[in-house]
């Protein structure tokens, strides 16, 4: 009789330990992660999305005017911080992105993102810290530092992050015909050279 009421309360105190692991997880997940602290705000206008906009509208024609003359030229997209965050809060009142808020920084080197996720019951919110590497032509995303909320996560939480972001990068340049061969990023702005393609 004693070893059925120590086993059932052993179940009880688990059952219980579990409901105060998930409040407690809940609680962590809805939290600002750290990364958020280091972010810097950024004004948004409606004319920087437009230049956004223009600029990737004009590097288009460059890339296909130098594809149509079967010529390798060189060719440079430098976005900033202003026109970045500007098109991101467009597209989120158009509602293209999953998100409630996006700020993203270009430091030395280094890009910091801080997102909040429109998800079930509780908003998740995230910040990222990671850097771009060119690898034969291709640009490959790096992720230093991966938070969401105040959860601690495994390494291998932050592996799948940076899979998942390179594989939605190598979708949308598939059919752009540049090699990529500088990525910089520096006084919050982003730089992206590259070679066009001859198709030979």
């Amino acid at each position: 009789m004693r070893l059925i009421k120590g086993l059932i309360m052993a179940i009880g105190v688990i059952g219980i330990l579990a409901i105060i692991a998930i409040i407690a997880g809940f609680y962590l997940y809805s939290l600002s992660p750290s990364i958020r602290g280091r972010a810097m705000p950024v004004a948004v206008t409606a004319d920087a999305a437009q230049s956004f906009d223009d600029k990737l509208q004009s590097l288009d024609t460059q890339i296909k005017a130098a594809v149509e003359a079967r010529e390798k030229r060189e060719v440079n997209l430098v976005i900033t911080e202003n026109e970045a965050n500007s098109k991101l809060v467009q597209m989120l009142a158009e509602g293209q992105l999953p998100l409630k808020r996006i700020l993203i920084n270009f430091g030395d080197g280094y890009f910091l993102t801080y997102a909040v996720v429109d998800a079930p019951l509780i908003d998740a919110k995230t910040g990222t810290i990671g850097r771009i590497e060119i690898t034969e032509g291709k640009p490959k995303v790096v992720i230093d530092e991966f938070n969401l909320g105040k959860l601690t996560l495994p390494q291998s939480a932050k592996a799948r992050v940076e899979q998942l972001v390179n594989i939605m990068v190598s979708l949308q340049l598939a059919d752009v015909p540049l090699d990529i061969t500088s990525v910089q990023m520096k006084d919050h702005q982003l730089t992206v050279t590259g070679t066009t393609k001859t198709g030979e």
